[in-house]
């Protein structure tokens, strides 16, 4: 080891871990680690933790024990301590009181009060604030204030903004009419480069001046392993749910951006966007409802086959994720068309979208067997250029 700066009793360095330019304070370092130009300042209730096999390079670490919290729908985030996990790896780093799991890698990246999960893979220049990841996400750019739950979230590009919660929570119906929520599930959303999840001019927060507001009220879109293009302008609508609402008040409620399973979105957009919908315009009248069903399945496929790959062994946890979510919308729908529920929709775009999703539904084309593959295969007929 060759310290060139201060070394104290309060930093313990594993066996054959290279310390170089660093003055370290507060901080436990595990075996096998490479720390070059770094100052990791811990404090003394809240020391700097590293684990082994860990590669940080320009460094500046920090650990406080004061807390920047952000909760949304019953997820929240509250870091006070820095910890970095097992074979890690960060160039340029910064981390202020975040946790990075086991088996991360990114160059560029600054994280700050915020948990990255297991084996991100956060790409150049990404900066993350006040943000929990599940694992296995890919991330770039600017991510503030998302909340994301259910693993394999993609958006890997340098010109996209992010605020949202990507549940693993999906609800859906049952055969027998019942509710029911599938946990745990990988949220496959793959976000389009120069994408904006943001508001745009939020009311300043409650203070005795302006100059003491803590900012302006943030909106925050739900998205349920959607399809996002490029360029895609979301504006989270200002609605902040207390407690731990269920999935299905979520998507009844009128002050929410939720973008549903299988969407495909682009342009600038707000609301509710159903599942299996296409939306390319802030104008509901122009959505497509059962769009994606009827022209783009292969959307579906691809966002369901990444799904199995997270899920390994556990694939049967899928087998009632499309039909269920096939029902429920159908249900949503029908509210609206009866008039149990405000619409946007005229009374064709609901007619269409409920045919469409009926007559998959019945036809058993999304049918899975007990063990979450395809009951009947999917292939592509390349004379057609569609999945059949």
């Amino acid at each position: 080891m060759s310290f060139v700066a201060d070394m104290d009793a309060t930093v313990h360095v594993g066996a054959g871990t290279d310390i170089q330019h660093s003055v370290l304070h507060h901080a436990d370092i595990g075996d096998r680690c490479r720390i070059l130009n770094s100052v990791i300042e811990g404090h003394p209730d809240w020391p700097v933790s590293i684990g082994d096999e860990v590669t940080l390079i320009n460094c500046h670490v920090q650990s406080t024990g004061k807390t920047n919290a952000f909760s949304f729908c019953g997820a929240s985030i509250e870091q006070r301590q820095t910890r970095v996990g097992t074979g890690v790896v960060l160039s340029n780093c910064r981390l202020v009181n975040s946790t990075v799991e086991a088996g991360c890698g990114g160059f560029g990246a600054s994280i700050s009060h915020s948990h990255i999960g297991p084996r991100n893979d956060l790409r150049s220049f990404a900066n993350l604030t006040l943000t929990q990841t599940a694992g296995d996400c890919h991330l770039g750019s600017e991510v503030s204030k998302t909340l994301i739950t259910g693993p394999g979230f993609v958006s890997e590009h340098y010109s996209s903004y992010l605020s949202l919660l990507a549940p693993g929570d999906y609800p859906i119906l049952m055969a027998d009419g019942r509710e029911a929520v599938l946990s745990g599930l990988p949220n496959a959303s793959n976000i389009g480069a120069g994408t904006v999840f943001a508001n745009y001019g939020g009311e300043p927060l409650p203070a005795a001046s302006l100059e003491e507001s803590p900012g302006s009220a943030k909106g925050t879109a739900v998205v349920y392993s959607a399809f996002v293009c490029i360029n895609c302008r979301v504006i989270n609508r200002y609605g902040q749910p207390e407690g731990q609402p269920s999935p299905f008040d979520l998507l009844r409620r009128q002050d929410l951006t939720v973008l549903g399973f299988g969407s495909f979105v682009e342009n600038k957009l707000t609301g509710r966007i159903p599942a299996f919908a296409y939306a390319g315009d802030l104008s509901p009248r122009s959505h497509r409802l059962g769009w994606v069903l009827e022209k783009k399945p292969g959307i579906i496929l691809n966002t369901v086959k990444k799904m199995q790959a997270l899920l390994g062994g556990e694939t049967h946890r899928l087998r009632y994720l499309l039909q269920g979510t096939l029902r429920l919308e159908c249900q949503l729908l029908q509210e609206e068309l009866d008039g149990e529920r405000p619409t946007l929709y005229t009374r064709e775009q609901l007619q269409d979208g409920l045919r469409i999703m009926q007559v998959q539904l019945n036809d058993g084309r999304w049918a899975m067997d007990e063990a979450g593959t395809w009951l009947h295969a999917w292939r592509f007929d390349a004379a057609r250029n569609q999945w059949c």
